[in-house]
């Protein structure tokens, strides 16, 4: 079956071909247009979830239904950091799941396959199902620790901040922490955060140099109370690493007042620290 290749325009860099018409109405309403004749042919949809994780996935199921419209055969998504995925468990009583939300929404959008890098629900590369939707996914963790390890050395110690990145680290011999969130935080807050209680090592880090590698780097606590404790026990120097860069509230002048060398990220999201590209690994 002929293949068609569509970008967004967030998402040009990672491919350059047809690209989708994007506009706003004067009342800022998206208006979406398909460019390409489509009809018969698989479909991939390149576009990325963030910034503006609502506005941009409406933007993608629109860009879905211009595609279904069309006479699409089949319908794959490329959506290189899937927003929400971090609430996937209910915490409380009355909370929405939101991951599997999201994910049910891109499938009743007609769209069939998501491809993604280092999902956080999901904790390991392969394909799944989610929420009713098939996701493949794709892990940026050679990339990121090759080029970690031309600043930190081949002889540095890969370790991860928590048990939910450990398959990030486990080829390499690495290690994980032990990290313990306490409850939301109270008080008149809109911001819905759960503080980290503890941060534990088992292994030694003295004399080293440590990259610490994660799926994500958002607010930057979690990362932050890694760098702290590697250079608490000795540690020479602290790289960083991460596929999805969120970088939020300064966090990434905050990891280098804590003692980071320097941080890596792929360029899932675009940052001024985006060393990695993931283009190579969009293999259709």
């Amino acid at each position: 079956m002929e293949k068609v290749i569509l970008a967004s325009p967030n998402s040009t860099d990672l491919f350059s071909g047809n690209v989708f018409e994007v506009k706003k109405f004067p009342d800022s309403e998206n208006y979406i247009r398909l460019t390409a004749d489509v009809k018969g042919k698989e479909t991939v949809i390149v576009h990325r979830c963030w910034p503006d994780q609502d506005g941009e996935l409406m933007r993608l199921f629109f860009m879905a239904d211009a595609v279904k419209r069309g006479g699409a055969a089949r319908i794959s998504a490329v959506v290189p950091y899937v927003p929400y995925a971090r609430q996937d468990k209910l915490w409380l009583s009355g909370e929405a799941m939101s991951a599997e939300v999201v994910c049910g929404l891109i499938r009743h959008a007609g769209i069939e396959e998501l491809i993604t890098f280092d999902c956080h629900f999901l904790k390991k590369k392969g394909t799944f199902e989610y929420g009713g939707l098939k996701i493949v996914n794709r892990s940026m963790n050679d990339k990121l620790l090759a080029e970690a390890k031309k600043r930190a050395g081949k002889d540095a110690l890969v370790i991860s901040p928590d048990m939910g990145a450990k398959y990030l680290v486990e080829d390499y011999g690495g290690k994980s922490m032990k990290k313990v969130r306490g409850e939301y935080k109270k008080g008149e807050t809109t911001e819905a955060y759960r503080e980290i209680e503890s941060m534990k090592a088992d292994f030694e880090v003295s004399g080293k140099n440590v990259i610490i590698i994660d799926d994500m780097i958002a607010g930057g606590g979690t990362m932050i109370k890694a760098v702290e404790k590697c250079l608490q026990g000795g540690a020479k120097k602290v790289f960083c690493a991460t596929t999805h860069g969120l970088l939020l509230n300064s966090a990434l002048e905050r990891l280098k007042k804590a003692g980071a060398e320097d941080v890596i990220c792929t360029n899932t999201i675009k940052t001024p620290v985006s060393y990695v590209d993931v283009k190579e690994e969009l293999k259709f």
